[in-house]
């Protein structure tokens, strides 16, 4: 083909008619149906994946109830077995201590340390947040050799993110150890889980750490001016009363403490000053503990510390 021809085609192909097949009736609607639809529903997704969000962001933790709560241990291993095997149970009640004032609040409620030679208490730094006084031992004693302190205190009301989350009033803690490295329970007369005008407060304590002493299983509990004494009541009939332990006279309560055997079947009673009975609740510990984390549980329990272990 010469350049003559190739003008002539060139100019031909620009000038020719263009033919274009048309779409059929109510195509183009039907286009711009589909689109608004496709946007109704990307927009539908998008609210629900919102009102999703929305919905677990305001969905509560599972909390444990404060009926019942296991502690495990940290990693490690108690340095060396502590108790004895067939170790005596003893309880002596502590020294009496003179309040320092009508109010807790001019007791030094600040962390203090502790060693060996006087009885555990686990006042750690940042519990002045509730704490209206110290926490005086009431009481120490033995189980399986194991030492264990018993401590009374007052508190006022704390919701914060440090610790449990206390209501105001009395509570104790029992604990395990000359340093509370077996760990202990918490307990208070007042919890999202005990009456308002509630007189009696117990918790049980199991663990299972040190294999030289064998499991631990102990109940401890305060009670107000309206009882005159604690009974445990055994399943097999058998009855009996409890010593309660006297703090100083700004935490108005008395306090008990009691070793069992695990899986023991009975009831802790408080006893009023007409010898009828006022509040009771269960022995908790069903059955002995396993390794080395706490379990604690009871009406009245608070919380439930952990074992301090070393590598």
């Amino acid at each position: 083909m010469n350049d003559l021809d190739e003008r002539i085609t060139q100019s031909l192909h620009r000038h020719a008619p263009v033919y274009e097949r048309p779409m059929p009736k109510g195509t183009t609607a039907r286009v711009r149906v589909r689109q608004v639809s496709a946007a109704l529903v990307g927009l539908a997704v998008v609210a629900s994946l919102a009102l999703g969000v929305s919905v677990l962001a305001r969905m509560p933790e599972r909390v444990q109830p404060a009926s019942e709560q296991t502690v495990p241990a940290p990693s490690g291993q108690l340095t060396d077995p502590q108790g004895v095997s067939g170790g005596a149970d003893d309880a002596t009640a502590a020294a009496p201590v003179a309040a320092t004032g009508a109010s807790g609040a001019t007791e030094d409620t600040t962390a203090h340390g502790t060693n060996s030679t006087e009885p555990y208490t686990e006042q750690v730094i940042g519990q002045e947040a509730y704490l209206l006084t110290q926490k005086h031992v009431v009481a120490t004693g033995h189980v399986s050799g194991i030492e264990w302190a018993l401590a009374g205190y007052d508190t006022q009301p704390y919701d914060g993110h440090a610790f449990a989350a206390f209501l105001g009033g009395t509570c104790g803690d029992l604990m395990f150890g000359d340093q509370g490295e077996y760990g202990g329970v918490t307990f208070c007369l007042h919890t999202t889980e005990t009456a308002p005008d509630t007189t009696f407060a117990m918790a049980g304590f199991a663990n299972d750490s040190d294999q030289t002493a064998g499991p631990i299983t102990a109940y401890a509990g305060l009670v107000s001016s309206d009882v005159s004494s604690v009974e445990l009541r055994l399943a097999d009939g058998t009855t009996t009363e409890l010593p309660l332990y006297t703090a100083p006279s700004n935490i108005d309560a008395r306090y008990f403490q009691v070793e069992v055997d695990a899986g023991t079947d009975g009831r802790l009673v408080a006893i009023g000053a007409d010898g009828s009975p006022l509040a009771s609740a269960g022995l908790c510990v069903d059955e002995p503990a396993h390794g080395s984390s706490n379990f604690g549980c009871g009406h009245g329990l608070m919380d439930v510390s952990s074992v301090v272990t070393t590598p």
